[in-house]
Order: C-alpha cells, then sequence, then structure tokens
C-alpha cells in the first residue's frame, strides 16, 4: 500500500474553511443585530454604553491595519462627542460617568499596543521623550498616594484627564507626519466653521436646542451665565464641546492655523478667518482670545529668525495693543455698552479693565495660580491625580483645580511632577521655535503658534477634544529630527500644496 493511500482525506462532506468563517460571520451578525434592537426598544439606559462599544470597535479595528488614519479619525471626531452625549439625554438620561468619555482612551491604548507590542517598535531616547515618559509615571504613582484628595477611586479617575492626554503625545511621536499634521490642520479648520456656526445659532442666533438646555439644567452650568442682553438672560455659547472654555480655546487654536496660512501664503481656508474670529470673541472666552492675539505678535517675532529682533517685536506689539487699549478703549467700553450685547460687554470691560475686580476675574485667576504653586509646594507629596479635575465628584471631594496646568501640576502631582512638567514645557518651546527656525515650513510655524495659544491649558482637565489635538502635535513637532543637523535650512515652500505620503499607510511601512 503506497503513502498516497495511507494519507488520510478529509470526508466527502466537510465544510470548506471560507465557508465556515462566512456563516459564522454572519451568525455573529445576526446576534449583534438582533441585541442592537433589543436594546434600542428595550433598554435606553443601555444606549451609551452600546454606542461607546460600537464606537470604540469600529475605532479599534481600523487601527488594526491603519493606525495613522485610527489616530487621525479620532481626534477629528472628538469635537463632536460631547454634543452626541447631550443629545442622548432625552432618551437615555444624564450621565456623570459616561462611559462614552472612554472611547479616547481606549482607542489611545490599543494604537499604543499595536505600535509597541504588535511592530515591537522601541520609544525613543532623547531627553524630552524621557522626561514625559517620568511624568506619565509620576501620574500613575500617584493613584496611590495614601494622601490623595478623594482617594483611590478620585485618583485613578483623574488618569483620564492627566495620563491619558500624555499617551497622545507618544502617538504623535510615532505616527505623526507631513501628510498627518497637514490633514489635521486643516481638518481642524473646517471642524472649527462648523462649531463656530453651531455656537452662534445656540445664544446669538436663537436658543439652545432642548438636549442642549436640558445640560445646562441638569448639569448646574452656572459659569455661563454672563448677565442680561436686550432679549433676556444671557449665556456664553459652548457648542458641541463640554464646556465655554474648550469652545473657546478650539476657536483660537484654529484662528492661530489660519494666520500661519495667512504667513505662508496658502489663502484658500483665510476666508473662513472672520467667521471663526467672530465666533471666538462672542464665545465670552476672555483669556483665550488674550491668548490669540499675544500669539499672533509672537508668531510675529518667530518669523525674523532672530532672539533680539524677535523679543524686541514682541516688546513692541504688547506695547502697541496697550497704547490701543489706551485710546480707543473708553470709546470700545461704551460701544459694547450701548451695543446691548452681554457677551461683548463683559469680553471689552474685561479686557481693558484687568486689574478691576468689578470688570475682570483677572485678580482672581492670578490669586488662583499663586495659591496653585504655593499650596504645591507646601504638600510636596501631591493631592493626587484628580484633585484638580472633575475627577474628585466621583467620592464628592474638594476640587483645587488652580486653573493653569502648571500650577495643577505641582498641586496634583507634587514637586516632582510639577518640576518634570516645567522642564517639559521648556523644551516643548525649544524645540518647536528651533524646528521652524531651521525648516521654515508651514506646518512647525502652525505647531509653535499652538504652543503659544494653548499656554497653560496643555494638560488642563476636561479637555477632551482639545487635548489630544495639542498633545499629537507636541509629539511630532518635538521628536529629534536628524534633517535639522545634516540641513540648516529649508527653502521656504512656495504656495503650492506639500509632496505627502498616504494617510492610512500603514506605521509600520513609514
Amino acid at each position: 500500500m503506497t503513502s498516497e493511500n495511507l494519507r488520510i482525506r478529509p470526508p466527502a462532506f466537510a465544510v470548506p474553511r471560507r465557508a465556515l468563517v462566512s456563516a459564522t460571520s454572519a451568525a455573529l451578525l445576526v446576534i449583534a443585530a438582533g441585541a442592537v434592537g433589543w436594546i434600542a426598544v428595550s433598554r435606553p439606559d443601555w444606549y451609551r454604553p452600546a454606542l461607546a462599544i460600537a464606537l470604540a470597535a469600529n475605532f479599534i479595528v481600523l487601527g488594526m491595519k491603519w493606525p495613522r488614519a485610527a489616530a487621525v479619525g479620532m481626534i477629528l471626531f472628538l469635537p463632536a462627542l460631547s454634543l452626541l452625549r447631550r443629545v442622548l439625554i432625552p432618551v437615555s438620561g444624564f450621565a456623570q460617568n459616561d462611559p462614552l468619555l472612554l472611547v479616547g482612551p481606549v482607542v489611545a491604548l490599543f494604537i499604543l499596543y499595536r505600535l509597541y507590542v504588535v511592530e515591537g517598535r522601541r520609544p525613543g531616547s532623547d531627553r524630552l521623550l524621557k522626561l514625559v515618559a517620568a511624568l506619565l509615571a509620576v501620574a500613575v504613582i500617584q493613584v496611590f498616594n495614601p494622601l490623595a484628595v478623594g482617594g483611590f477611586v478620585a485618583a485613578a479617575g483623574g488618569l483620564l484627564f492627566i495620563g491619558v492626554p500624555l499617551l497622545w503625545f507618544f502617538i504623535g511621536r510615532e505616527l505623526g507626519d507631513q501628510r498627518t499634521i497637514t490633514v489635521l490642520l486643516y481638518g481642524t479648520i473646517v471642524i472649527a466653521c462648523v462649531v463656530a456656526v453651531y455656537g452662534l445659532f445656540q445664544t446669538q442666533y436663537g436658543n439652545p436646542t432642548p438636549w442642549d438646555q436640558e445640560w445646562i439644567d441638569v448639569n448646574g452650568y452656572g459659569a455661563l451665565n454672563v448677565g442680561r442682553s436686550e432679549t433676556g438672560s444671557q449665556i456664553r455659547p459652548f457648542s458641541t464641546f463640554a464646556s465655554n472654555q474648550e469652545y473657546s480655546i478650539y476657536l483660537a487654536i484654529s484662528v492661530t492655523f489660519l494666520v500661519a496660512l495667512m504667513f505662508h501664503r496658502r489663502l484658500t481656508m483665510v476666508v473662513t478667518l472672520p467667521l471663526i474670529a467672530v465666533a471666538l470673541f462672542l464665545s465670552g472666552g476672555r483669556s483665550a482670545l488674550v491668548t490669540g492675539i499675544i500669539t499672533i505678535v509672537v508668531l510675529i517675532a518667530l518669523r525674523t529668525r532672530a532672539l533680539v529682533t524677535g523679543f524686541l517685536v514682541v516688546v513692541l506689539g504688547i506695547g502697541v495693543a496697550y497704547g490701543a487699549a489706551a485710546a480707543f478703549g473708553p470709546t470700545l467700553d461704551r460701544a459694547a455698552g450701548l451695543g446691548g450685547d452681554a457677551v461683548a460687554e463683559r469680553n471689552v470691560t474685561g479686557i481693558l479693565n484687568p486689574l478691576d475686580p468689578n470688570k475682570s476675574t483677572f485678580i482672581a485667576h492670578w490669586d488662583n495660580y499663586v495659591r496653585g504653586f504655593t499650596d504645591g509646594f507646601k504638600n510636596p507629596a501631591g493631592h493626587g491625580t484628580g484633585s484638580t479635575s472633575i475627577a474628585s465628584k466621583l467620592t464628592d471631594s474638594a476640587n483645587l483645580d488652580s486653573e493653569i496646568d502648571l500650577s495643577n501640576t505641582f498641586l496634583s502631582l507634587g514637586v516632582a511632577g510639577g518640576l518634570i512638567y516645567l522642564a517639559s514645557l521648556t523644551l516643548f518651546f525649544r524645540r518647536a521655535f528651533s524646528r521652524y527656525t531651521a525648516r521654515r515650513d508651514i506646518l512647525s510655524f502652525a505647531a509653535a503658534g499652538l504652543l503659544v495659544v494653548s499656554f497653560g491649558q496643555l494638560l488642563n482637565g476636561g479637555q477632551y477634544a482639545v487635548a489630544p489635538l495639542l498633545w499629537f502635535f507636541v509629539g511630532w513637532a518635538t521628536r529629534p529630527d536628524p534633517a535639522l543637523q545634516e540641513t540648516p535650512a529649508v527653502v521656504e515652500p512656495g504656495p503650492g500644496p506639500p509632496a505627502v505620503e498616504p494617510l492610512a499607510t500603514s506605521a509600520a511601512g513609514r
């Protein structure tokens, strides 16, 4: 008997493997559809976790093949997350601990797993990466701080606001490239136009939608109220975001990107500048408005590529702004008062009278800032990761938020964490500015402006949509670039589009 006759052959009735996989997939699809239908009809209280699972699963599936596309898609999706949460309030109720907030962190963790475990990448060894890794380690250690405000539960929840944003730094380091940053820049501007229109109709040219109003009522967001206008009580808009502050920061970032485009003669998108600038002014975010003006001055100074000249430009720019405020301030103040718009009046009077506690909250903010530093050094061990964010609400503990990320870091992560973050900030600015000075390209210019306009808010909690965008940009803009050592300068590009690689190219092929 030959070996061929002895070979065991599958029976004739065996099901082909491809058919078995197809049948299994179809069965799972039917089961999933049935489960979704049952939840939709019988369990509205499960809408949020079901939607969170579905969103995370789709981004994870995308990230299995194209991690870069999954990262960009998530960053551009996050501005709609808070609106999605509010739309669900009428049907599934308000959720303080919303599982939808975990979609971004889960996707970020998966992308890092995909890069460092599946692909076996090795993180860099430069000083800045080590500092950010050390800051993340301190944040994790602070979860177990026996002196943590709110105990372990609040400190663990605080990782959502301090630890998760840092993950996007490492993702930006690995996946950031010319194509990705270009898509994020233009995508942010397009989204800013949409949220600006929504914000304007939310308070200026209409009323809050039923889901927005219910969120205001349930959440008790009294900080939105700015007084009364000709049409009645008026609130500051928050558009699709979780807060007015995040909305105004997002608009200020978009204005910065548009200014960068304008300086580099890319004028196609600059036509959107009036819309976004008006929305920023009418958002009532005075800090973002002032920071945006300072950012423009700093960017003009950065164009000089000389330290002394740039410093003189900054001083001159601030002096011109101060002189204009002194000369035209009273007229603008009267015009704002006669205009009947409470938000506009609040902006003008507050900016023109920063030291008047009856017209501005600058002194109160400064006192909080100083208090954060002082308390941080008085308690060098820190108050725990969740002490300066809404994670303290998990145990009804006191919120020690000082409103500025640097002092908050001293408060929550102690002196060690605060000093690490201070050193990181210093290197962020140094590398981003040096990158533009050497390259003179639009993306490096936009990244430098992004650091300035987000100063003080880079690591603040509650910036669900802004923080991933910021840290991805920072990760890309501050990583070591061997080309800068070989080529001292690159000729500034013309108005044509840059040559880029496809967005969906896998990270392994970069």
